[in-house]
């Protein structure tokens, strides 16, 4: 997803930004957001957000990850616990977004997990 285009004065104004990576089912397949990431722009920390309220099979693991241009790979930014039940949990990311950030949904065992993945961009 690209970011937002905004001049200095409106983000100041705004200084902040809501974005759903994710929501919906997952069962089986790893959803990976790295083709249609987030540019994270003139953002210098983010809350993420993980919330599953329907849980069915082994375990599911929640991760972002962040795209470092000058060796065009993607690193682990922000790795929530490995969950294995209904539940939600918040990370905080101070710095160091890197510019373009994705989340990457790892599922293990069949059944469905409802979820959704979100986060909050600041510019301070």
């Amino acid at each position: 997803m690209s970011g937002i285009n905004m001049s200095l004065n409106e983000l100041l104004k705004f200084r902040n930004y809501s974005h759903k990576f994710y929501e919906g089912t997952v069962t089986t397949v790893v959803v990976d957001t790295k083709d249609d990431p987030f540019d994270v722009g003139p953002f210098k920390e983010a809350t993420f957000f993980l919330s599953c309220t329907a849980f069915a099979g082994t375990t599911l693991n929640v991760k972002f990850v962040q795209y470092d241009p000058a060796t065009g790979v993607w690193f682990d930014l922000v790795s929530f616990t490995e969950l294995s039940d209904v539940g939600s949990e918040v990370k905080v990311q101070a710095a160091n977004l890197g510019e373009k950030v994705a989340v990457v949904i790892t599922p293990v065992g069949a059944g469905d997990k409802v979820l959704k993945v979100g986060s909050n961009f600041k510019i301070m």
